[in-house]
């Protein structure tokens, strides 16, 4: 289920990346630069969503939880880096194609370093509540009104147990 959720959150996050990086080579920025910005750009939206759809927080302190997660983020530049680079120069292949080509691969170092080095390996607590209780035949939907739009663990078991 996480990695599935993880997969969503990358796609969204490569739209990201490719789209950034083509406006960038747009503007005639060199292929490696363009590649590190764009690569930035798509580690913030990767960061949000991931804490939003894919992983728990709150495994270790803030601090320490961006610390680890940039860790992991400057592994992967290196890597995404690197892959883009060779891709490029030495293979003659175009450098939107390069970047495409690099992606999925340093798609699997984020997942395992975001898995196993900075969150927890639950998915956060709304969505695998929501889950439990379509599986349990209830209406996550109506529990998300009745909370006021905020729902907590607490208020959708609530919501769960007057049913």
């Amino acid at each position: 289920m996480q990695f599935f959720l993880y997969l969503i959150v990358g796609g969204l996050s490569f739209l990201v990346e490719i789209a950034s990086f083509v406006a960038l080579r747009r503007t005639a920025m060199p292929v490696i630069p363009a590649s590190v910005t764009s690569f930035i750009v798509a580690t913030v939206a990767n960061y949000l969503l991931s804490i939003v759809l894919a992983f728990q927080r709150g495994r270790f302190r803030r601090h320490v939880e961006l610390f680890r997660f940039l860790a992991v983020v400057l592994i992967a530049l290196g890597l995404n880096t690197a892959l883009v680079w060779c891709f490029a120069y030495p293979f003659a292949i175009h450098p939107t194609i390069a970047k495409i080509a690099a992606v999925p691969i340093v798609l699997i170092w984020n997942y395992l370093g975001r898995r196993m080095l900075v969150f927890d390996d639950r998915v956060p607590a709304p969505l695998a509540t929501w889950r439990r209780m379509a599986e349990r035949g209830s209406n996550p939907a109506f529990a998300y009104r009745a909370s006021g739009g905020q729902p907590s663990v607490r208020s959708v078991v609530a919501h769960e147990n007057r049913n």
